[in-house]
């Protein structure tokens, strides 16, 4: 069994986990999936964004022209191009190309505000312009909030505000307190979006980390019943093969069949003390034995009878739910059946042939109409119609009205 490799914060999912020990691992599937969501989100931003900075008089197209080529280009690509792919890449690109993608876009964003002024061609902007990167301060810090979740990226955003005022002084005649202004208003509006991406992936991690308690946990009730079915099939073994033959053998005329059924009972004891190996099948002998066992575990006054016509083994999945259904209708009788001392007879009739299994229960018990059971009751649903419903084959009636009795009928045909 796999040991779980613990996954940080912000940590993209690489691959399958397997739970150990009922130990939760996380698959982040849920923090996956909001984290394309908000990058497809920053990608129709960057779409929306950069249409409307890119006339007038302070717009990209006319500020192309007061920088450098080759930095006029470049922001223009990191900043604007390269977030508006973001609308299509999510879903068609692994998550691990995305966080590469994101952080270039995140990281150019900043070196894009250093170099600006470097870049410029002019003294300062024409028309009185801030620089248009100023227009995009906040998508950027979204997109770092979507890449990482730790604490450290708060400081992208505080340091937006130097850097814009900074910027907008040094690029515009007598701005100082517009800058300064815009600068606290860029850090604001930046810490808000960057708090709400961040806020939206820790909820998605939340959701995986309650999925992965729950997967481990009913990891762990599979593993208990597990060991429950494979304790009552040790059980009738040596109810049914090694009592049997003891109290045979201890007779003064031992019937000639003796030995075969001792033959049996060591086959069944060797196959149980077998180390290393998983049950994948059981012996129609093997499926009565579990069915019986499961039914005496339950109520000791069930009249239990069977009747083998094949050799052919059962699948472990169809031993499984066809026990835990049985086990479900014998509770249900022995606590709806009947009132008081009220004498209610069971009777449990399996029959295993080459096309598959049925198992009948009746009792005659005061019944019940099926319509007027509620949707809240589970039992007769999930725990015998679906259980069964659940494997290949499988299938289940109830039948009952008042006064008449109830009949559970498991059936499975083999595929």
């Amino acid at each position: 069994m796999t040991t779980p490799v613990a996954l940080h914060q912000g940590e993209p999912y690489t691959g399958p986990a397997t739970a150990s020990a009922g130990v939760p691992v996380l698959t982040h599937e849920a923090r996956d999936r909001m984290q394309r969501m908000l990058f497809l989100a920053t990608g129709i931003g960057a779409i929306v964004f950069g249409a409307l900075l890119a006339t007038g008089g302070g717009g990209i197209l006319t500020q192309m022209s007061q920088l450098r080529p080759a930095f006029a280009w470049g922001a223009l690509t990191v900043v604007i191009l390269l977030p508006a792919t973001f609308v299509v890449l999510p879903f068609v690109i692994p998550l691990r190309a995305m966080y590469a993608l994101a952080a270039t876009a995140s990281i150019g964003f900043v070196v894009a505000e250093l170099l600006w002024v470097p870049s410029m061609t002019v003294d300062v902007l024409a028309n009185d312009a801030s620089p248009w990167l100023q227009g995009v301060t906040a998508l950027a810090a979204t997109i770092t909030a979507v890449r990482w979740q730790g604490r450290w990226v708060w400081a992208y955003a505080l340091a937006t505000g130097p850097i814009v005022a900074v910027n907008q002084i040094l690029s515009r005649a007598d701005s100082t307190l517009d800058a300064i202004l815009d600068g606290l208003g860029g850090m604001v509006f930046s810490l808000i979006l960057m708090g709400v991406a961040t806020a939206v992936v820790h909820a998605a991690e939340r959701q995986d980390q309650v999925a992965a308690r729950a997967r481990a946990q009913a990891s762990l009730e599979a593993s208990r019943r597990t060991r429950d079915r494979e304790q009552t099939r040790i059980n009738a073994i040596v109810h049914d093969d090694v009592m049997s033959v003891l109290l045979t053998a201890g007779r003064k005329s031992a019937a000639p069949e003796l030995a075969d059924q001792a033959q049996h009972a060591l086959a069944a004891i060797a196959a149980i003390t077998q180390e290393g190996t998983r049950r994948t099948t059981y012996s129609p002998e093997e499926f009565t034995a579990a069915l019986r066992a499961t039914v005496t575990g339950i109520l000791a006054d069930v009249d239990f009878s069977y009747r083998l016509q094949s050799t052919k083994s059962a699948p472990a999945s169809v031993v499984a739910a066809m026990t835990e259904a049985l086990a479900e209708a014998i509770r249900n009788s022995a606590q709806y059946a009947g009132l008081g001392d009220e004498v209610v007879s069971r009777e449990v009739h399996v029959d295993v042939t080459d096309t598959g299994a049925a198992v009948s229960v009746r009792d005659s018990g005061r019944g019940f109409s099926p319509r007027a059971v509620g949707p809240r009751r589970l039992g007769i649903r999930v725990s015998i119609v679906e259980r069964m419903k659940s494997i290949p084959g499988g299938d289940a009636t109830v039948t009952s009205r008042p006064g008449a009795g109830t009949t559970v009928e498991l059936t499975w045909r083999r595929p």
